[in-house]
């Protein structure tokens, strides 16, 4: 064998040796990497606040105040426009229809657009953008109605256990409205008016909402006694 093919020989096994060694750092590489994360569930559900609801008749969704009003930008029937409160102006841009999904979940669809309020993409962190868009029965657009304390309730999103969230506890009107996890604050709790609405410690036994049509916390009233009819005078 001559010179030139023994070192062709000793070059090409060089090579394949480096290829091989190449091949399984690589291999080695590979199995380092560390498994993609799961999808993160949502959390528990919480229990639903009793509710009595007349599903033909509009509803005002109000900040724990009462001063401001649920509605989408500038009450536009537009899709994807975001939620946002304002001062309450009693018009169908701030009513909703709690339409009734099996599992003890309402969509709230807008007297204005007939549109839901929906998070968008399915997304599940805080700060998800909430919309309007047209009704499709997704996860996303199915919210439970749950006890707030203080005689308010919050609104807990089906596919993330996220709730309303009005941002950074804004009380301007135009200040929007998102998606964040329950700390029990004054920006994330929301009072219904123009429905009958029972939580636990309010209203009479039959559930029937109080003269602010927020929430019976009186019931209903007994009826006077009729006064006695006065002597005729001879």
């Amino acid at each position: 064998m001559t010179r030139i093919q023994k070192w062709s020989s000793c070059s090409l096994l060089t090579i394949l040796t480096i290829a091989l060694a190449a091949g399984c750092v690589q291999q080695e590489d590979k199995k380092e990497e560390p498994a993609p994360a799961p999808p993160a569930a949502p959390p528990p559900e919480p229990a639903r606040a009793p509710l009595t609801v007349d599903v033909k008749a509009p509803v005002t969704i109000a900040t724990a105040s009462g001063v401001k009003c649920l509605q989408f930008a500038g009450g536009t029937k537009d899709n994807l426009a975001h939620a946002e409160i304002a001062t309450c102006n009693g018009t169908p841009a701030q009513q909703f229809k709690f339409q009734p999904v099996p599992g003890g979940y309402y969509a709230l669809v807008s007297a204005n657009s007939d549109k839901c309020l929906d998070v968008s993409a399915l997304a599940m962190g805080d700060g998800a953008l909430v919309q309007q868009y047209p009704c499709n029965g997704g996860s996303n657009q199915n919210w439970i109605v749950a006890d707030g304390g203080g005689g308010t309730v919050r609104f807990v999103a089906r596919h993330s256990g996220k709730v309303l969230d009005v941002t950074g506890g804004g009380t301007a009107d135009g200040t929007v409205v998102s998606q964040a996890g329950w700390k029990s604050a004054p920006n994330q709790q929301f009072k219904l008016k123009g429905t009958p609405l029972a939580l636990a410690g309010e209203g009479g036994k039959s559930g029937k909402a109080g003269a602010d049509g927020a929430g019976g916390s009186t019931g209903h009233k007994k009826p006077r006694k009729p006064k006695a009819a006065a002597a005729a005078t001879p």
